[in-house]
Order: structure tokens, then sequence, then C-alpha cells
């Protein structure tokens, strides 16, 4: 079983954070510091958290210590196993509003409430059980622990959601949030029952609802949907369950060398209709990197040219020579069609914004595309936007290297 180690004295289990939560962590305390600062502080009262417990107690009932012992100890034994020292209380609902089983976390600062509902309790042998209790505990770890870093990140997503002026990147950040949370917490159940097959158990029984299941067929049955490695979850808050089996077992075996396939089942590539704050300002990167390999001609350089490339980056400086190679590697691995396309229009906003050097610029623009791997994207929209004839396009193909020399020669560059 994989576990990352302990990162600071707040830490609240043995499991770490995944790349995606550090990274959207990070970003949001460095780019909303105002409103980060404001959330760190504790908001829960005293009052409150009372006005929650006697909530609790109206809907639900109370399962205690003294009438359900065992069950208590399986808990201690789970929040050893995760490092919480929170005492936990556990509750039933009086009915499930879906006729469904489920388990939910109630944070409250230093204190973690569970609420059953349905007969999850009669369906789940005791390692299952354990599994259970160690994806809630794990919600409250990410809330708890981290000097409470992921509670403020996850607290000031819901409040971006619901201002005004909320983009879609805030949804998809906010639904993106809480899907890897479910991925972490399931890698708290097996570090609280160390059973990859009761975690799996549980997690179907959960979602079904039948009492006796197969976790090595329900693990075949994964294999079989992954098969094609285009597996990608489409879940709002929580991913599939066949999602949520081959991320774990991928955990398992591989440790941290799992997490880029299991980002590209949670994330996939980089798509202009998926965007969330991360992967919008990945393509901001891969647009600035697009104009300043096409600005490496030094020719290309107009007033007119840099203004426009000052529009996209206003501290935008382009160098003279081959651009880096990272760079072209970057952007050619782009998958998503609109994304591809995108850069072309850019490509072409540059070759003909300024008429003086439309001729050599669209070549420029048609041997960054070529090298790029989006010549035929680049065509097709050139074509299309400039109303070339297929001949003039041909033409300008066949003599665009010449062109570009010829452009570098005039500009005294080698």
């Amino acid at each position: 079983m994989a576990s990352s180690p302990a990162s600071d004295a707040n830490h609240a289990t043995p499991v770490g954070p995944l790349p995606y939560q550090e990274s959207l962590a990070s970003f949001l305390s460095s780019q909303e510091k105002d409103a980060w600062n404001w959330l760190s502080r504790d908001l829960t009262t005293a009052k409150h958290a009372e006005r929650v417990r006697l909530d609790l107690l109206k809907a639900t009932y109370r399962i205690d210590r003294q009438s359900k012992p065992e069950m208590y100890q399986l808990a201690d034994s789970v929040r050893e196993r995760l490092d919480i020292t929170a005492p936990v209380t556990f509750y039933q609902t009086q009915q499930s509003a879906d006729g469904g089983m489920n388990a939910a976390l109630l944070y409250m600062p230093g204190e973690a409430h569970v609420v059953f509902s349905g007969p999850l309790l009669e369906r789940l042998q005791d390692t299952e059980l354990k599994a259970l209790l160690g994806h809630e505990l794990g919600h409250f770890g990410l809330l708890e622990g981290w000097y409470h870093r992921f509670r403020i990140a996850g607290e000031l997503l819901g409040a971006m959601l619901h201002d005004p002026s909320a983009q879609p990147v805030h949804q998809e950040s906010y639904r993106l949030y809480h899907l890897y949370g479910e991925i972490f917490c399931d890698r708290c159940s097996l570090c609280a029952c160390g059973d990859l097959h009761a975690v799996i158990g549980m997690l179907v029984k959960v979602e079904t609802g039948i009492s006796d299941v197969s976790a090595e067929s329900y693990l075949r049955q994964t294999e079989e949907i992954c098969a094609g490695g285009q597996a990608r979850t489409g879940g709002l808050s929580h991913p599939e369950c066949y999602i949520r089996a081959a991320a774990l077992r991928l955990w398992a075996q591989q440790g941290a060398e799992a997490e880029d396939r299991i980002r590209q089942m949670i994330e996939g590539p980089p798509s202009l209709d998926g965007m969330d704050v991360l992967s919008q300002r990945q393509i901001m990167s891969l647009t600035r990197r697009l104009i300043e390999t096409l600005l490496c001609e030094r020719w290309m350089r107009s007033d007119l040219v840099m203004a426009h490339a000052r529009l996209f980056f206003e501290d935008l400086q382009p160098m003279d020579g081959q651009a880096p190679a990272d760079a072209i590697s970057e952007i050619a691995r782009v998958e998503d069609e609109k994304l591809a396309k995108y850069l072309c229009y850019v490509l072409l906003d540059f070759a003909v914004c300024d008429r003086e050097l439309e001729e050599p610029s669209l070549a420029a623009g048609l041997l960054l595309s070529r090298r790029l791997g989006l010549e035929k994207r680049f065509r097709d929209i050139a074509t299309k936007e400039l109303k070339l004839r297929k001949k003039q396009f041909d033409k300008l193909e066949a003599e665009a290297e010449a062109i570009v020399a010829a452009a570098r020669r005039s500009e005294g560059a080698p």
C-alpha cells in the first residue's frame, strides 16, 4: 500500500493530498489572498456548533458507544490508523430520502459526526465497515489537517461558485476538487482497513445496495471498461464506481507513479470546453509559448505585431533564434480538437495583423503549424477565413521556406 509521509505538524492522515489538491490550494492562496486570509479565521462559533448538533438530534437516531461498543472499537482502530484524535459520533437517519444507502461526514472543528442512511450497517462486514469509516474520516482529516488548507480551498471555491460573476472555470474547479476529494478518501479507506477487496466491496455495496459482492469480479469488470485507455469520469461530485476502483488499485500497486494515469481518468487532457482555473492557466501558458515561438523571427516584430502581442500578454518579450524544444513539444501534445483550432486561429491572427508582412508572416505561421503537427487544421482555417483558392495556398506551401528565408535576409538575420 502506498502512502505519503506527514508534511507538517498539523497533518491529519498518513495519506498525502493529491497533486491537483495541492496545486489548486496553492493557486487560490496566491491569487485570492484577501479571501483566503478572511476564510482562514475560525468562523465556526460554539453557538453554531450547538445548533448543528440539535438539528442532528432532531433528524437522526444517535448511536452511542454504550449501545454499539463494537462499532466504536472499529472506529477507534480507524482513527489510530489515520492519526485522527478527534472524537467520533455516529447517527442513523430516520429515513432515507431516496431509499438508498449512504454515509456522510458532518464536519465541525475537532469533532467528526458520521451519518448513515438506509440499511448500510446491516450490509457491511467488519472490514468493509472499517473501509467506510476510513473514507468518512478521510474527509475529516482533509478538512482538519494541513492547517485547514483544504477546508479553506473548498469554502473559497464554493463562495466563487455562488458569486454572480462566476464563470464555467469556477464550476469545473469545484467539480474536480470534490472528485479528487473522493479519490483521497478512498485511499484513506485502504489505509484504514488494509484490504483492497474490502474497499471495493464496500464501494459496490453502497453504489448498488446488494448484499453479496465479489470484489475480484468487479475489478475484472473495471479492467474491461478501462482496457481502451479512454476511461474518464463524468461525475459531478463523485467519480463513477469503476473509476474509483481503478484509481485505488493503481495507487495501491504503483504509489506516486500512478498519479498521471489517475489524473487522465479524472481530468483528461486540457480542453477549451472543460477548463478549470488550473487548465485555464495552462492554456494561457500554451498561448504565450506559441506567440513567443512565432516571434522568435525578428522580422515579425513590427510595431503592429508587437502591439497586438501585448494585447495578449503585456510583459511579452520574445527571444531571438529558435524556440526551446520543450515549447514545441508541449504545444504539439495538444489533443483537444477545439484547443488545436484555437491555437491555429492565434497563428492566423498574427499572420494577418500587419498587412505589410502578410505573405511572409502567413508563411511563417504555416511553417510553425507544420512543426506543431497542426498544418492541416491551419490550412483549412486559413483558406476559409482568408478566402484563398487551393492553388494560392499550394503555392504558399511550396514557397514558404524561401519566403521566410528572404524575410530573414531582409532583416539581416543569418
